[in-house]
């Protein structure tokens, strides 16, 4: 078995992927429990997927990146220069992304209520958001991987889903949070003025450290028009979101997504390296042990943590059709965005593209398309 099984990477990513499903499934319970916080604030269950991705996006990317760096012996320590950059990098990426998902949103409120208020009120919620989250997240995921790396594992293993799952579950936490807490100055518009400028001048002095270093920016130039690309796709996901505030979707719909958005980067991000090993060639038609090894391994993987994401939604809902979804989503998502994820990674290094900065935000964006929308659908087939 072990011929055809990578077992390192199944000990050290399964336990990530485990952390990650129970950080998920919290998400999950609070979405469906504080329901009614999405149902007050219009547009802002829409954001909720851009949200959350852009969380992975931004810090999967980044721990990719911190990975290929320590392979390469670029990166010694936790206070190597190139870890502060990455992070200023991944700070200024967050806040840029969040705040263009946030004037989206807050037209589409404005659009469908009428009041312009949500134009500035959708964005004070995402950005007060963001200032916690990625206070928590920018020092997180550079400690998981240079950390993990020290101590012999390999971070494209551990880091995304570890750092992925924490992003999706502190982003559910604190959006609930801050929007209840905001609701309270809604009538408020100079106030709600004064915070967005506040934290406008923030990001501003971030993005100005970021700018001042030729890497950093590089990094910026590179991720950013990507990542609006993904804020535009995932406010399609969004709207699916908004459309079906139904309990058990909103239950199944991030452990199940990002398990997804896990599993195709964690292959990504493997596979890059790989790549740059020289351990597999970026062929048309993948082949070679290494590329079996990976797809056995990474299947193996999915089969444990969809078998118990099934016994964690019967255990709530006790609706055995449940089940019945979340393997024939799976199925019909996994195969297909493996396939993406592999055209992806070859076709960005045939574009002279990093593959660390590229990949990681489509495919975990088409994890949430994909999967929602099979989710969505087969919901209205069985149920």
């Amino acid at each position: 078995m072990n011929r055809h099984l990578d077992i390192r990477l199944i000990q050290e990513t399964l336990p990530a992927l485990l952390m990650a499903l129970v950080a998920d499934s919290i998400a999950g319970y609070l979405m469906s429990r504080y329901v009614e916080i999405f149902r007050l604030i219009p547009g802002l269950l829409m954001v909720i997927p851009a949200l959350i991705d852009m969380r992975g996006n931004v810090y999967g990317a980044f721990i990719a990146r911190l990975s290929s760096k320590l392979h390469l012996g670029e990166i010694k320590d936790i206070h190597d220069e190139k870890v502060k950059v990455g992070i200023y990098s991944a700070k200024s990426l967050a806040y840029s992304a969040a705040m263009v998902v946030g004037l989206l949103a807050g037209t589409f409120a404005f659009i469908t209520t009428g009041n312009w208020i949500y134009v500035i009120f959708i964005p004070a919620i995402i950005l007060v958001t963001n200032l916690f989250t990625t206070s928590i997240l920018s020092p997180l995921t550079a400690y998981i991987g240079v950390k993990s790396y020290q101590r012999g594992w390999n971070p494209d293993n551990v880091g995304v889903p570890l750092i992925s799952s924490a992003g999706d579950f502190v982003s559910v936490l604190f959006i609930i949070l801050v929007g209840y807490l905001l609701l309270s100055i809604f009538h408020y518009p100079l106030l709600l003025v004064l915070l967005v400028v506040s934290l406008l001048i923030y990001v501003f002095s971030i993005f100005r450290r970021m700018w001042k270093n030729n890497e950093g920016k590089k990094v910026y130039l590179q991720s950013f028009p990507i990542l609006l690309l993904v804020a535009f796709l995932e406010l399609i996901t969004g709207g699916m979101w908004e459309a079906n505030k139904i309990g058990i979707i909103l239950l199944i719909l991030p452990p199940t997504l990002e398990t997804l958005g896990n599993i195709g980067s964690v292959y990504s991000s493997r596979l890059s390296s790989f790549i740059y090993l020289g351990l597999v060639k970026p062929t048309f038609i993948p082949h070679g042990k290494y590329i079996r090894k990976e797809l056995l391994s990474i299947l193996s993987l999915a089969l444990i943590v969809y078998s118990l994401i099934s016994i964690f939604v019967i255990l709530i809902t006790f609706d055995w059709r449940a089940l019945l979804l979340i393997w024939l989503s799976a199925l019909l998502s996994l195969l297909l965005l493996l396939a993406i994820s592999y055209y992806l990674t070859v076709g960005s290094l045939k574009m002279r593209l990093d593959p660390d900065n590229v990949v990681v935000p489509v495919i975990t964006t088409l994890a949430d398309i994909i999967g929602t929308f099979s989710i969505v659908v087969l919901y209205f087939l069985i149920f």
